[in-house]
């Protein structure tokens, strides 16, 4: 099964500038929006006075704003998604874009996944490291960049808040970025992978 990042571009009485123009059309929006996704298998999740319900399906949410309904989908579920949407009455659907797809991968099946990128992960630091001259590297902030082009969006990590990518950069290559900062602390390491070639 394949998941991507989708925005269902949804027409509403609501407007970016001014909200919606009377409380009993928010009202119906959010009625119409929650008994259609229910009704097709959805679970609720009721929103506060400044956020919107959130829907959702096994692996699958969808955040319902009057703009956009916007979230992780199974692409399979798309159309199905769009016949629901049709029969709205206080809101319809004009179209939808996909994104980023997500991965339905444990940590282990995405740390065997890195381990056979690692000769290109150490060629990709080398390359960014590199200068014009042979016996010069740039020792700076490089491992978040090399680990961020290298990991993936996986569903049981949605927030991206466990990326084992940026673990695994540090560990294999003995650098180990600071986590809340682009810093490398342990320059010998790199100094050495630098040696060695």
């Amino acid at each position: 099964m394949e998941y991507r990042k989708v925005y269902f571009r949804i027409c509403s009485r609501n407007q970016f500038d001014s909200g919606w123009p009377a409380e009993t059309d928010a009202d119906k929006f959010h009625e119409e929006s929650r008994s259609l996704s229910q009704s097709a298998g959805w679970a609720l999740q009721p929103g506060g006075d400044s956020t919107s319900d959130t829907v959702t399906k096994g692996w699958q949410e969808l955040y319902l704003h009057p703009m956009n309904f916007s979230g992780i989908i199974e692409m399979d579920e798309i159309p199905a998604i769009q016949e629901l949407l049709k029969d709205a009455k206080s809101f319809c659907c004009y179209g939808f874009d996909c994104y980023e797809r997500y991965w339905d991968i444990t940590d282990e099946e995405y740390l065997a996944q890195l381990e056979t990128k690692c000769e290109e992960i150490t060629h990709e630091i080398l390359e960014r490291c590199r200068t014009k001259r042979k016996n010069l590297y740039i020792t700076g902030p490089v491992a978040l960049n090399v680990a961020q082009k290298f990991s993936v969006h996986r569903l049981c990590d949605k927030e991206g808040k466990h990326n084992l990518a940026n673990r695994f950069v540090g560990e294999k290559l003995g650098l180990c970025r600071s986590q809340y900062t682009t810093q490398i602390e342990h320059y010998d390491n790199l100094a050495a992978l630098f040696y060695a070639i």
